[in-house]
């Protein structure tokens, strides 16, 4: 996050989420010259917010046709990340004030674009929902949506050039490869300079775009004088960002890097589905795709480039893109504000390390992973319960972003030894080398030894790439993702 300071905006002493009935989208504000957007928030007439967005490094374009399509985007943009100051008090009523609710500029969103916005703040916000008690579904009304069709969307040209968000993880760098393997002009992109993010573009060897978002400067104080608070739906404000981004370094494509686990959720709650990763699923991914093109423009594509793939099969691919293996960090610690609580490195001890772990455990070799980690998880017993949760034999998987339960397992047999040997010899890292550990002996007596493989995905070789999402890759993305993710 930027340190950028923003507008006094209120704080008040005591924050009594019940006192307020409507949450208002006030106004965007385009500031060409510094590059930035200022996004306007309220509620009632009592507390305002304001947050910033900068693009650094770039010029406005004079283009008629990127002019409006960055502002359009700028208005999605305020609708999606108002999410982050809805959240404290969770109103009754969404207001749109005049000139906020359509992307062109008018007062209400068109049928399409109102039930993206209803899923991004009830499904998107459905981790935030249990944590915190309070069914979304019947807070946030949205005005009724527009009779008239909305504009139509902007034409662009096509560039050939297309940004890759990059988290400092293993996922993005696969995403990253397949670009490059696609003989596309790649662009490496982030939201801030986190250490991890910035050490995985420099191995790349490409340019760098960064944009910087600032939160309104009271949310802080908000929260501790009693605001709700919790996990919101960030990728779809982060994809809209890098959507603005791709714009002004003049690409026409954004390659996510959202595989096939993002779309299983975590549980159900009084009947609402709770996915912490909702809004990287293919649902999300599927209905935003489709808003841009009817209403943002056309020439301007997003999708991710590992939709087809397992976790499974981006580690493998990962295994062997050496060049990252010192540099990539996956743990959220990496990423705190709070620069006091702010690591540079693995944590060794939460559900996203285990996981990642877990998931190249059976391509790589102990030293090659306690290299990487500075530890050996799976030879710590005290990580034993962390570790089967991430398989849910204890309780639901973890409110993070970890692949599938059935993975989970996958991964546990082949280190095991207990995977057929069709799949087990694409795994030089299972071969024995993890029989005698710690966790891996507990899993097997535990679990493993008298559990039957009934799930399919335990028994289908994980690097198999899902059909129907291969076929929905662009032709020069569809080879490249074959070529860097097949076995």
């Amino acid at each position: 996050m930027s340190e950028t300071p923003l507008p006094a905006v209120a704080t008040p002493a005591e924050f009594d989420p019940d006192g307020f009935a409507a949450f208002r989208f006030v106004g965007v504000e385009i500031d060409e010259e510094a590059a930035a957007v200022t996004l306007r928030y309220a509620l009632d007439d009592a507390v305002a917010f304001a947050e910033t967005v900068a693009f650094d490094g770039v010029t406005w374009p004079r283009d008629p046709a990127r002019r409006e399509t960055l502002a359009r985007l700028a208005r999605l943009l305020h609708l999606l990340a108002g999410v982050s100051y809805f959240k404290t008090a969770v109103p009754a009523r969404m207001v749109l004030e005049p000139g906020t609710g359509d992307l062109a500029g008018g007062d209400a969103p068109s049928p399409r674009l109102r039930a993206l916005l209803r899923e991004v703040y009830t499904l998107g916000l459905g981790e935030f929902a249990y944590r915190n008690g309070i069914d979304v579904r019947e807070r946030g009304a949205w005005p009724a949506a527009a009779e008239a069709a909305p504009a139509a969307p902007v034409a662009l040209d096509a560039t050939g050039r297309t940004l890759v968000p990059i988290g400092g993880g293993k996922d993005s760098v696969v995403a990253l490869e397949v670009v490059r393997r696609a003989g596309r002009e790649a662009l490496p992109f982030s939201v801030g300079r986190a250490e991890p993010i910035v050490r995985c573009v420099q191995a790349s060897g490409l340019p760098h775009a960064v944009a910087r978002r600032s939160l309104s400067p009271n949310i802080g104080a908000i929260n501790a004088a009693g605001a709700h608070n919790g996990h919101v739906p960030v990728t779809a404000v982060v994809s809209t960002i890098a959507l603005m981004t791709a714009v002004l370094h003049g690409a026409d494509a954004v390659a996510m890097a959202n595989e096939r686990s993002a779309s299983e959720g975590n549980l159900v709650w009084d009947g609402l589905d709770v996915n912490h990763q909702w809004s990287k699923g293919a649902a999300f991914e599927t209905a935003y795709r489709d808003l841009l093109a009817a209403e943002v423009a056309t020439g301007l594509d997003y999708r991710s480039v590992l939709r087809p793939a397992s976790e499974l099969a981006i580690a493998r691919a990962f295994s062997r893109l050496t060049q990252y293996h010192p540099h990539f960090t996956s743990c959220n610690t990496v990423f705190r504000l709070d620069p006091a609580r702010r690591r540079s490195h693995w944590c060794g001890d939460c559900p996203k390390c285990r996981f990642v772990f877990l998931a190249l455990a059976p391509e790589l070799q102990p030293d090659a992973l306690r290299s990487i980690f500075g530890v050996d998880m799976l030879d710590d017993e005290t990580q034993y319960a962390g570790f089967c949760d991430l398989a849910g034999l204890r309780h639901h998987k973890p409110f993070e972003c970890v692949g599938e339960e059935a993975e989970s397992l996958v991964a546990m047999r082949l280190i095991a030894g207990q995977a057929p040997a069709d799949v087990a010899v694409l795994h030089p890292g299972a071969q024995g080398a993890w029989a005698d550990h710690a966790v891996v002996r507990r899993l097997r007596a535990e679990h493993l030894d008298d559990r039957p493989t009934v799930h399919p995905a335990e028994l289908a070789p994980p690097y198999v790439l899902d059909e129907a999402a291969l076929a929905d890759l662009p032709s020069d993305l569809r080879d490249a993702a074959v070529a860097v993710l097949a076995p």
